[in-house]
């Protein structure tokens, strides 16, 4: 585990963007756009995908957990992962995909909401701000499909369409982030994040695979 945090501490410059390619065919596919970030970040996109593995996950949480306590989590491991999300979104857009059939590469909101614990200041709020304001206008559309670990569906969920669940994950994951990352915040984002807190908090509607994660998290 350490020497995947190691690989994705050197995942590209700091808080920049690769140049993007962008597909001239009209019916360009996400297969091809992902393929594409792979090629940006080699091997990462597959280490992040694997440590959402039911069996592996609760040793990434425990390690990343072990190293935090022991100040061994670098502030670029961070800044990484948001780089991945940032570039993973702007390619999509850039290509004129749907914005609300996009979701950021397997493992990546849940390996940030890991580390953000320890590395807090390595977080941007308005990267937070943005993708909780993108999460949550799409979450009735329930078009987002970033893989959920098997061990959050419940059998009597068969009959739900897979997009309209499978997206949860990155939300609360997202959520988490945001929780490890509000003790830093100056006084207005805090404030506004309180308020907006409040008004989802009255507005409370939770599907039951959404609180099975938060659970598991």
């Amino acid at each position: 585990m350490e020497l995947v945090l190691d690989r994705l501490s050197r995942a590209g410059p700091e808080g920049t963007i690769p140049n993007q390619t962008t597909f001239s065919d009209s019916n360009v596919k996400a297969k091809d756009i992902e393929r594409e970030i792979g090629l940006l970040f080699p091997g990462i996109l597959v280490l992040l995908k694997e440590i959402c593995n039911g069996e592996v996950t609760p040793w990434v949480k425990k390690i990343c957990t072990s190293l935090g306590k022991k100040k061994r989590l670098r502030p670029k491991i961070a800044i990484a992962l948001q780089n991945i999300i940032k570039t993973s979104e702007s390619y999509w857009v850039s290509n004129s995909m749907p914005i609300e059939k996009w979701t950021a590469p397997p493992g990546a909101w849940f390996l940030l909401s890991e580390v953000s614990a320890y590395l807090s200041k390595a977080v941007d709020w308005e990267f937070l701000h943005h993708h909780w304001q993108l999460l949550d206008k799409y979450r009735a559309v329930g078009e987002f499909k970033s893989p959920c670990p098997k061990e959050f569906m419940h059998e009597d969920e068969d009959g739900i369409e897979s997009s309209s669940v499978e997206w949860v994950s990155d939300r609360v994951f997202l959520l988490q982030t945001i929780s490890n990352v509000s003790v830093e915040l100056p006084p207005e984002p805090a404030a506004e994040l309180a308020h907006n807190l409040l008004i989802r908090i009255e507005e409370f509607s939770m599907h039951s695979t959404e609180v099975a994660i938060q659970a598991y998290a």
